[in-house]
């Protein structure tokens, strides 16, 4: 919880909230109900999602719940579905605490020195910096990867397998994500380094959600409603 705070103030630092009560209010809704639909519906601070200022279109999910998309990426949707496809596929990744896998084994072992001390014990002034020294190394260990190196393959792959199962069990119709990523790739997005060089390549991920949601028949009715409601707060 308190290192993915601390991750989601560093890119907070770097990327403004967008002030749009009734946009933050409509995304976390549609991220709320994606987690409530996850493996993993409930974190120790809960899941928060936010809207960020930014050129680049990107998303973030920091270790605990906080996951964080820029108004970039939002412009480049079409509808709910694929917000919801997106969100859903950032949920998988707090869920299955990919951040966390960040972490130098280096660190764990000299925070498990720590924690093995009585409890109640009162540290010295020496051990309270070296703990906040070994903190802060923690959370750089986790912000690179979600801000700069990206996750890797393997949890990419898994992010989006368990994520379009959680957008399809939520009631979205997962394959606006083929269509989402159809779009980007047609427009060069998304191929140049950063945290996209992590995820496989688009028609490998495209072609592995198409397998994960066959047989999935969408309704357009409802899929009309929510793509009203999208445009009208995007």
């Amino acid at each position: 919880h308190y290192i993915g705070r601390a991750v989601a103030a560093m890119i907070l630092a770097k990327y403004p909230l967008i002030e749009n009560p009734a946009l933050t209010k409509y995304v976390n809704e549609v991220g709320l109900l994606l987690a409530n639909a996850s493996d993993r519906p409930v974190t120790f601070g809960g899941y928060h999602f936010a809207v960020v200022k930014s050129d680049a279109p990107n998303a973030y999910a920091c270790p605990g719940g906080i996951i964080i998309v820029s108004n970039s990426l939002l412009k480049e949707m079409a509808n709910e579905d694929q917000l919801a496809a997106v969100l859903a596929h950032e949920v998988a990744h707090v869920a299955h605490r990919h951040g966390i896998k960040a972490i130098k084994k280096a660190r764990w072992t000299k925070f498990g020195f720590y924690a093995a001390g009585e409890v109640g014990k009162q540290y010295t002034s020496n051990e309270v910096g070296q703990l906040a020294q070994e903190f802060q190394g923690v959370v750089m260990d986790v912000a690179k990867k979600v801000m700069e190196s990206g996750y890797s393959k393997s949890d990419e792959k898994d992010a989006d397998s368990n994520g379009m199962k959680f957008a399809a069990d939520a009631g979205y119709n997962p394959l606006e994500m083929v269509a989402f990523l159809k779009a980007e790739t047609e427009k060069g997005i998304g191929n140049a380094g950063g945290p996209f060089s992590s995820h496989p390549q688009p028609q490998a991920r495209m072609s592995q959600i198409s397998s994960l949601t066959a047989g999935i028949v969408p309704l357009p009715t409802t899929e009309a409603v929510r793509t009203a409601r999208f445009n009208r707060v995007r």
